[in-house]
């Protein structure tokens, strides 16, 4: 069974980031485990039956504190849904980063969510779990969501990358993510950095017996991007072409020109969509 993985530092950006993930989750039938990196904003759940898991670390009393975004998730599983994803939690505030990457491995998690706010804020700063160091030393991708971006249906993911060095372990997995909304999966090409493009008759070929040809999905597409200026690429990609979703490779070809050498605290302001990033 999948597991998606939720950052929840109680911010508002964490319940927005919550209720996208829990639409994965429903639609590729994943299970979620929310960790907090904060003491939760205490409720109490009383007379918990027998084999009830909420913490994996916890004595089952009669009490046990869970987060708001936790009751808020349960909320959303109403009848009717074809599928009701279990809800684990995990109090991971005493934990170092060593501790959250060993966590991570050890439950096989399938992708990790994390709201994003515009602005670092100064009470949360020294509670933030540094992401990029944790994305460097596991083996799912992370999800970044911007707090402006409105929840919808996933209609359109692009992955940039340059097509001499495609993934097909990253394609076939943008595959199964896109699948249930039969959304399209586009290629953009992007030459690295000092190699020449790629003829468009050469880049066709390639795509189709490279990429085609070992991924099952009827919906691949492919884009051959001439254009250097990232920032018209970025720009072109979410406001014109409407893709939901970017997905990129830690430190690969142009990820540190679009988001800097290390992933941190905040987006940049052009990236207005939910940002897939795999690890290196």
């Amino acid at each position: 069974m999948r597991t998606i993985l939720i950052v929840n530092d109680n911010s508002t950006e964490a319940k927005h980031a919550a209720e996208f993930a829990f639409t994965i989750a429903q639609k590729v039938q994943a299970n979620i485990m929310l960790l907090n990196t904060s003491a939760v904003n205490t409720k109490v759940v009383k007379k918990i039956p027998v084999g009830a898991i909420l913490r994996a670390d916890a004595d089952y009393h009669d009490e046990l504190p869970v987060s708001d975004i936790h009751y808020y998730l349960k909320s959303l599983n109403e009848d009717g849904i074809s599928f009701k994803p279990e809800i684990d939690e995990f109090d991971i505030s005493a934990m170092n980063e060593t501790e959250v990457i060993e966590l991570v491995n050890r439950n096989n998690i399938w992708m990790m969510v994390k709201g994003m706010p515009d602005v670092i804020h100064a009470t949360g700063a020294k509670k933030s779990l540094n992401m990029h160091a944790v994305l460097n030393r596991v083996l799912c991708p992370l999800l970044l969501i911007p707090p402006t971006w409105q929840l919808k249906d996933i209609e359109r993911l692009v992955y940039i990358a340059d097509l001499r060095y495609c993934r097909i372990e990253v394609v076939r997995y943008l595959a199964q993510l896109a699948k249930p909304w039969h959304a399209a999966l586009s290629i953009a090409h992007m030459s690295a950095n000092g190699l020449p493009d790629m003829a468009e008759k050469y880049a066709l070929t390639v795509f189709s017996e490279e990429v085609c040809q070992n991924v099952n999905y009827d919906q691949l597409l492919f884009n051959n991007i001439k254009e250097k200026d990232l920032s018209k690429v970025v720009d072109v990609m979410i406001n014109t072409m409407h893709n939901d979703i970017l997905v990129m490779v830690n430190h690969r070809f142009h990820f540190e020109e679009i988001i800097g050498r290390y992933i941190t605290d905040t987006l940049p302001l052009n990236i207005t969509v939910p940002l897939l990033i795999f690890p290196y």
